[in-house]
């Protein structure tokens, strides 16, 4: 089904509402899942509302805490916040530092899921900065070499202001998403085979065995090595869990560079672009129309879905329906 971005987003707000969340809140939240959306990624996008509906209906917001304060860094409790509120608040205080002190390292602790992180490091290139965003997450990615999921899939996105637009980069460090597991199972479909493994720690294309099991790291021993690091930074570092249980205290960790400190914008602009142009201008392999920069795939189907419209899936729409 075709949806209006405007039909969309005043439904979700609606269905946040309803159910006791701050209109501010709300519109955060919303925005959010509406960029996934945009983007192209409905991993991260409506599919996640009815889960969102379910746990603010089921618990109270406490305000969250700054427990530590700094001109350049801060460290703050979510205190079981929605993450997708804890990052944000993250990030405006990274920028904010940033603009103070040319750096601003931002990290909180007992927080949840906060959706696609790329949406914070575009808030933090927006600001005309270089941002830096990872998180922990609950145990869906089974060490290179093991059999059952210890890692979490641990997400990392940077952004780059630059002429064309932003360079973004943003991904998770398993092979295939729990999103992308989800989506799956409602459209009744395998997973790719070489992504994940069941319970009994045995290969699988079955999204149901996968969800019961565990992801594969992307890259083999590189993706694994990578989750692994940012454990350490979002959980350990931050007093966040080390190995978090699904949902429960989980850490970020946001990086924002003023970087005026090394040299002029226009100078690191240019620098952006020409790494740009040379990609762009270098030979494509056989197939292949256009050589794309990290994020530009996404920044392009967002301006078509602005005026298309969002195409969401028939059964959750009706869900989403239902619970407005």
């Amino acid at each position: 089904m075709n949806v209006k971005v405007e039909n969309l987003r005043a439904l979700c707000q609606s269905i946040l509402t309803d159910r006791g969340l701050d209109a501010t809140d709300a519109h955060i939240v919303t925005d959010i899942l509406i960029e996934a959306e945009l983007r192209g990624r409905p991993t991260h996008g409506m599919i996640r509302l009815p889960g969102i509906a379910e746990r603010v209906s089921q618990s109270t917001q406490s305000p969250m805490i700054v427990e530590k304060d700094a001109p350049a860094y801060s460290l703050i409790d979510g205190r079981d916040n929605l993450g997708y509120l804890v990052a944000h608040r993250c990030a405006h205080a990274a920028i904010d530092k940033a603009e103070q002190s040319g750096v601003g390292v931002v990290g909180a602790r007992d927080t949840s899921h906060s959706g696609m992180l790329g949406y914070y490091a575009s808030m933090v290139a927006d600001a005309e900065q270089v941002g830096l965003v990872m998180c922990n997450t609950g145990p869906r990615i089974v060490p290179w070499g093991g059999q059952h999921p210890i890692l979490g899939t641990n997400p990392i996105a940077a952004g780059f202001p630059a002429a064309e637009g932003q360079v973004l980069v943003d991904f998770s460090c398993a092979a295939i998403t729990n999103g992308e597991i989800l989506v799956a199972l409602k459209d009744g479909k395998e997973i790719p085979a070489g992504r994940a493994l069941g319970p009994d720690g045995k290969p699988t294309t079955d999204p149901e065995q996968a969800r019961a099991g565990g992801a594969l790291p992307f890259g083999e021993h590189k993706g694994y090595a990578l989750s692994v690091m940012i454990q350490i930074f979002s959980g350990i570092l931050l007093n966040a869990a080390p190995v978090p249980e699904m949902g429960k205290n989980y850490g970020i960790f946001m990086l924002a560079i003023d970087p005026s400190i090394f040299l002029g914008m226009d100078i690191f602009q240019s620098g952006v672009s020409e790494v740009i142009h040379a990609i762009k201008n270098s030979m494509s392999a056989d197939g292949v129309t256009e050589i794309l920069i990290p994020g530009e795939r996404a920044f392009k189907e967002r301006a078509m879905r602005i005026q298309s419209g969002v195409d969401i899936d028939n059964e959750l729409m009706e869900e989403l329906q239902q619970l407005a």
